[in-house]
């Protein structure tokens, strides 16, 4: 579904009632796109959820001013005035969930979710999604715009899956930071790094975790620094570094052993890593250590000559 803004710019701020969308009163929760580029200020008195998908626009929200970009996500709550205006003549594009008060609660409730931490003063709400993050929610939203103009009910579940996923990726991301991995973190991490796994990919994690896709990006970020791709790259070139230097595996069979089917494609990889190719690395490698051999063959060589010297003049 899409709306479009008939309100025109003024300094009051404007009340959204829920009670005035056919989807929220009858079901708690809707889903629209968004493409206009400026609106008045406004608050709802219900909870709502926005992902940029084009372009680019300046957020007013509660007296402070961010430039959101592709891939912003933002939650609002019913304290939150807020306001949309273009920058020069570039047009933005997101997409809204929506949820009622009640309905928020119940999500929240069903997934365990701290309704106070994430709605306190000064609570971290907004979140950058990586693309495949962006692309997740994409896919479900085109999903969801399809079953509402057929008229079927089911984008109802649908929508609340998708605002619970959004919270449950706000939360993570505004949580503090933690000392160590949770019990369940480091159990995926050891099986994500045992051999029948090292050819793993970021669906493969997935399917190992309980989390949707950009919920458990959330968490690798929080606890690695890194998304899952990030990190299954990382973690594949350590090992072809480490069979580089110590087999005599190609780099064709290094790659396959890691899941690439194109050795350019880990090529390409291993060099963004690294900053040579695998080539070039097990070269390098082979000769620093022929270099260390002969300077230790010297270096013996020099105390035995020297050896040789102080016992030929203790036997004189």
């Amino acid at each position: 579904m899409e709306q479009k803004s008939n309100v025109n710019m003024q300094s009051t701020v404007v009340t959204v009632n829920y009670r005035k969308n056919s989807y929220l009163k009858e079901h708690g929760v809707s889903f629209h796109w968004w493409r206009e580029s400026e609106t008045s200020m406004h608050r709802h008195d219900f909870y709502e959820f926005f992902i940029m998908t084009d372009g680019a626009t300046r957020h007013e929200l509660n007296g402070d001013t961010a430039i959101l970009k592709k891939g912003a996500l933002v939650m609002l709550t019913p304290e939150d005035a807020h306001q949309f205006r273009r920058i020069g003549e570039r047009s933005s594009i997101h997409m809204n969930f929506c949820a009622s008060p009640v309905k928020f609660y119940g999500i929240c409730a069903a997934i365990g979710a701290d309704v106070e931490a994430l709605c306190a003063p000064g609570a971290r709400r907004s979140v950058e999604l990586t693309a495949e993050e962006l692309g997740y929610f994409t896919t479900k939203a085109g999903l969801i715009n399809m079953l509402m103009r057929r008229g079927e009910k089911g984008y109802v579940a649908l929508i609340s899956a998708m605002i619970a996923q959004m919270i449950s990726v706000v939360s993570v991301a505004g949580g503090d930071e933690l000392k160590g991995y949770p019990e369940w973190f480091k159990a995926l991490l050891e099986r994500i790094h045992s051999p029948e796994n090292v050819a793993c990919t970021a669906r493969d994690v997935y399917a190992m975790g309980s989390f949707s896709p950009p919920v458990m990006v959330e968490y690798f970020k929080r606890y690695t620094g890194k998304t899952v791709a990030g990190y299954l790259k990382e973690m594949k070139c350590d090992y072809a570094r480490e069979w580089l230097a110590e087999t005599e595996m190609s780099t064709l069979e290094i790659a396959g052993l890691l899941g690439y089917d194109s050795l350019s494609h880990f090529n390409r990889i291993f060099k963004e890593y690294a900053s040579i190719p695998p080539a070039k690395f097990r070269r390098a490698i082979k000769e620093g250590r022929a270099k260390a051999a002969n300077a230790d063959i010297n270096e013996r060589s020099v105390f035995d000559r020297q050896e040789e010297g102080a016992g030929s003049a203790a036997n004189k």
